[in-house]
């Protein structure tokens, strides 16, 4: 099968016991048919160890309760790793942070951004999303059972060209138009679309710019939705206590929307200010919204969920912006401190879906005040 990975995949080496936050730590870690098959058969005190961790091998899980992995020990590495070896370990396990998608005729390997060590991996590497393609055997069982393969290279391409142009210098009015691109796309397939598939450019889309207005409402987001993003349960009491770090980000986040964001015109400026003041940060953002749209817009090839997809990437880079422009809590930016704060803000956003489908419907509901009064919301403050 052919596979196309990141250029820099293979460079990923486990921060093991270094680890500012580890993965043992904090998730569910399921296990699969072969893990539990693996452990039912160890022996003696650790194969004692392995029936208690699953419930007396009725729960292919670890951790269910997301709080330390039983086999983390105190130097941050893991008992059965250092027992047993690699293999030995849950799949789950083994495969974290790359992200594995199988669509039959090849297989998309990447690294996932909630790793310390891949996002630090991901800020050295800016701007390289170019892909190594050999063939080897797939990693993962196919993720889909949609077969339109003219409709799969369709998004392949429209894909591509969209993280081209964002990977060039990520604007405002490109940012909206990925959105809308998305919003079109969703009412024609709806409607039951069929044929020509490139009649969808987004190429055309873009530079024609019949379907969009120049209102700039999806970079930088208005303070109002940032707000309504650190209100929701993005933004948890407990992590207080399970999370202090994060909660800590998220409340500089606060304080400094309090102290900038009095209005959209103002926050606008504020905020172009700052990516002008730091062209890093302004690179860094395009690249994350280029790495989100490899990662995830393919999954509409499955589910036909354009505007999903892609009103959560710009979120997320909203709200990743935010929490560099504050400081992180450290009020320094470096290439370590957005490493970090886009771990810590990944591992928290991108696999609750409780989470998402509030941070949707936050968008959207945005996204319906523009349409009905053609302002960014209903804090629109007087430009001049």
């Amino acid at each position: 099968m052919k596979i196309y990975e990141n250029r820099w995949f293979g460079e990923f080496e486990c921060l093991c016991g270094d680890c500012p936050q580890t993965c043992c730590r904090g998730w569910v870690i399921p296990l699969s048919d072969r893990d539990m098959d693996r452990f039912a058969n160890e022996r003696g005190m650790l194969g004692l160890r392995l029936f208690f961790a699953t419930g007396g091998r009725i729960r292919s899980k670890f951790n269910p309760d997301s709080g330390k992995c039983p086999f983390l020990r105190k130097d941050g590495l893991c008992q059965l790793q250092r027992e047993k070896g690699h293999d030995f370990i849950p799949w789950t396990c083994q495969s974290y942070p790359r992200f594995y998608r199988n669509y039959g005729s090849f297989e998309e390997r990447c690294l996932d951004l909630s790793c310390p060590g891949a996002a630090q991996l991901f800020v050295k590497n800016r701007g390289a999303l170019d892909v190594t393609e050999y063939e080897a055997d797939p990693e993962t069982r196919q993720c889909s059972t949609n077969d339109d393969e003219e409709y799969l290279e369709f998004l392949i391409r429209q894909r591509k060209r969209m993280t081209q142009l964002i990977r060039k210098g990520l604007t405002p009015d490109l940012a909206d138009a990925v959105f809308l691109y998305a919003v079109k796309l969703q009412d024609l397939f709806a409607k039951g679309m069929t044929g020509d598939h490139e009649e969808l450019s987004f190429d055309d889309f873009y530079e024609k710019e019949t379907d969009r207005k120049k209102l700039s409402f999806s970079y930088p987001l208005s303070p109002e939705v940032l707000r309504e993003f650190l209100a929701s349960s993005l933004n948890h009491i407990r992590l207080k206590k399970v999370y202090p770090r994060l909660f800590s980000m998220f409340k500089s986040a606060s304080e400094y929307l309090n102290m900038y964001g009095a209005g959209n015109a103002s926050w606008r400026k504020h905020t172009e200010d700052f990516l002008k003041a730091e062209p890093f940060v302004a690179e860094i953002m395009g690249y994350y919204l280029s790495y989100y749209l490899w990662q995830y817009y393919l999954r509409s090839y499955e589910t036909y969920s354009f505007r999903r997809q892609t009103a959560l990437g710009l979120c997320h880079m909203n709200m990743v912006l935010l929490l560099i422009m504050s400081g992180g809590g450290s009020g320094k930016i470096t290439e370590e401190s957005i490493a970090a704060t886009i771990a810590a803000y990944n591992r928290r956003a991108y696999f609750n879906d409780d989470i998402l489908d509030e941070m949707y419907r936050i968008y959207e509901k945005n996204y319906a005040i523009i349409l009905k009064t053609g302002r960014r919301d209903k804090t629109e403050d007087q430009e001049v």
